[in-house]
Order: C-alpha cells, then structure tokens, then sequence
C-alpha cells in the first residue's frame, strides 16, 4: 500500500511539473506579431510653445484584443525651427500575460523628457533625431511585485518627400534600461513608413516595424498613425 501510494505522488510530480513549465512558459511568451493604431493630436498655442498628444491602441497578436493603452502628453517648446525641449507624463495599462483569458491590466505611470533636432537636409530630405528619457513607475498585480525603472532612447529618422501628398520614412530607435542600478538592452525598433500628407497640418501613415528584445526575440508591428496639428496662431 506504501509503494502505491509513493508511486502514485511521483507519478502526480511527473504530471504536474511540465504542466506548471508549460502554463508559466505560455504566460509569459510574448506575440510576435500585433498592431498598433495611434492618433497624435498636438496643439500649438503659439509658434514657441506646444501641447503633446498622442494615444495608443496596441493589439495582442493578429487578434483585435488590446495587449496595451497608452496616453502620452506634456509641453514642448520649439528653441528655434530645429531644436525642441518636451516634459510631460504617460500613462499605461498592459495586459498581465499573453493570453486572452489574462483579463487583468496592470497600470504604468511615466515622467519623460526629451531633445528633438528636425532640419531639412535638401529640400526632399529631412532628418530627425530625438533624444527621450522616462521614469517608469509600475504599480503591483497579482502576479507581480511594483517596481521602478529608467528608459534611455534615441531615434533616427529620415524622411523623403516624394510630392505634395506622399512622403516616405526610414527610422531606428534603440533603448537601454535601468532597474536597480543595472543597465541594459531594453529593445530595438526599426521603421518603415508611407505617409500621406492631407491638407490643414493632417496626415495618414502605416507601415511596418521590426522590434529586437533580449534573449533573441523578434516581433512584427503593423503601425498605423493619424496625425492632426490644431493651430491656435498664425495661418491655418
């Protein structure tokens, strides 16, 4: 009777264990492929001073189910017709998992501040750097502890206008990451976008993005923008 009861808990080990590997590995593998809708609305007051706002849908996987909501605002102030200075706040709920039955979302506050050159190279090109840095507050779910972090990014874009409705972009932001005092690779993001120019300051882009994270994992973004400027001065 002692031996059928030992066999039967190793057997009750055997069964258990790879199940509780497999859920853990399911929960925490993350989709490669999604999309992402976006919707930039900035508000300039004046020539030097801009109110950043953008908002963001993110899908999990090929499904419509959100992975992410994100809104993103703050103030920039335009230096001169190159440089730019913003600050502001974000705000964050991601799903706690990668599957759909994963219903809980957990919530990040940011700060981020960042420097943005914008020049026209030749008349066709422009080339745009940006200079970001946040502060990521993340708040506890039933699976995970809070806990805060620094983000380092820097993005480089070129841009070619093809005509008066078509532009095209090529664009690479890389990101390091700072928890407890140890930095590291965070992710790599590479674009590739159509955009078409509407008029009154408003346009529609989509393309495509590669995004590198550690340990070798790849996703494949479908990004879509719409971009409207709201101008309260000057010439409409």
């Amino acid at each position: 009777e002692d031996y059928v009861i030992r066999y039967l808990l190793k057997m009750k080990k055997i069964i258990i264990i790879p199940s509780l590997l497999l859920a853990a590995k399911a929960f925490s593998q993350r989709p490669n492929t999604g999309m992402w809708l976006n919707a930039q609305v900035p508000v300039s007051f004046t020539k030097k001073w801009q109110w950043h706002n953008d908002i963001s849908y993110r899908t999990l996987g090929n499904s419509v189910a959100p992975l992410q909501y994100e809104y993103r605002t703050g103030l920039r102030y335009n230096i001169n017709t190159v440089w730019s200075v913003a600050a502001g706040s974000a705000f964050f709920r991601t799903r706690n998992g990668f599957l759909k039955q994963h219903d809980e979302f957990g919530k990040e506050f940011r700060l981020w501040q960042e420097l943005t050159y914008r020049k026209n190279i030749t008349k066709p090109f422009q080339l745009y750097i940006r200079l970001r840095t946040e502060q990521r507050n993340f708040a506890a779910t039933s699976t995970k502890v809070s806990f805060n972090s620094n983000r380092y990014r820097i993005k480089l874009q070129q841009q070619y206008q093809v005509n008066k409705h078509w532009a095209l972009q090529l664009a690479d932001e890389y990101m390091q990451q700072s928890v407890n005092s140890s930095l590291n690779f965070d992710q790599n993001r590479l674009f590739v976008n159509a955009v078409y120019l509407l008029p009154h300051q408003t346009s529609v882009s989509t393309g495509y993005m590669w995004v590198k994270r550690p340990e070798n994992i790849s996703q494949h973004i479908l990004n879509i923008t719409f971009q409207k400027t709201i101008l309260l001065h000057g010439k409409q």
